[in-house]
């Protein structure tokens, strides 16, 4: 049984080297010819007053460049949309991006050999318009205060109280006041006799 287990771990190995043996070699991977910079990204905004053309200043963009065996390079842009933006590349390796328009656009830098190896970087450009913004700003504080005028509750009118209905109205409630009883005799005042002298003559005196 353990020779047995032992001829199967051997040709196990014996396989697994055999296949290791056939297996190619991973190629490294070749550097590219011509190396290039990242990709960027510019935003520019026109301004209100004059309408003239922005422009970015990239100094020494074609330094981000190089060939192997510092062979010379030259170098080319293209804009996607010249509408948009363009560029212009100085002697010295400068890049001045240009805005013309509003949008979006790319310019693509690139970089040639003399015997024919090339690679291209790419300036991702966005032009904006001051104009456009400050509308888009007023129009914002107009809707928010015309929400806020519209939002507020009207005041409220008094409502007038409802007679009482029949079936609500309160009991009538009846007063009994005792009468003054009359004074006693006892209490009563003494009778007043007033005399008043009579204005026609006595002719009887005796009588008075």
């Amino acid at each position: 049984m353990k020779r047995i287990l032992t001829i199967l771990a051997a040709c196990i190995l014996l396989l697994a080297s055999l296949a290791c043996a056939k297996a190619p070699a991973a190629e490294p991977e070749t550097a590219p010819a011509v190396t290039v910079p990242e990709t960027l990204e510019l935003s520019l905004t026109l301004p209100l007053g004059a309408r003239d053309d922005v422009a970015r200043t990239l100094p020494a963009y074609t330094d981000g460049f190089s060939a192997k065996d510092d062979v010379p390079l030259r170098f080319s842009v293209v804009s996607g949309d010249p509408g948009v933006a363009e560029g212009m590349l100085a002697a010295n390796g400068t890049l001045y991006v240009i805005a013309h328009g509003v949008g979006e656009t790319k310019l693509t830098v690139t970089a040639k050999t003399a015997s024919g190896e090339q690679n291209a970087a790419t300036v991702s450009v966005k032009v904006r318009d001051a104009r456009r913004t400050l509308v888009l700003i007023v129009l914002g504080v107009l809707c928010v205060t015309l929400l806020v005028l519209l939002g507020r509750p009207a005041a409220k009118k008094p409502v007038p109280e409802e007679p009482a209905s029949p079936e609500e109205a309160p009991d009538p409630v009846a007063i009994f006041e005792d009468p003054e009883e009359p004074a006693s005799p006892e209490e009563a005042p003494d009778p007043v006799v007033i005399f008043e002298e009579s204005e026609e003559p006595n002719d009887n005196p005796e009588r008075s």
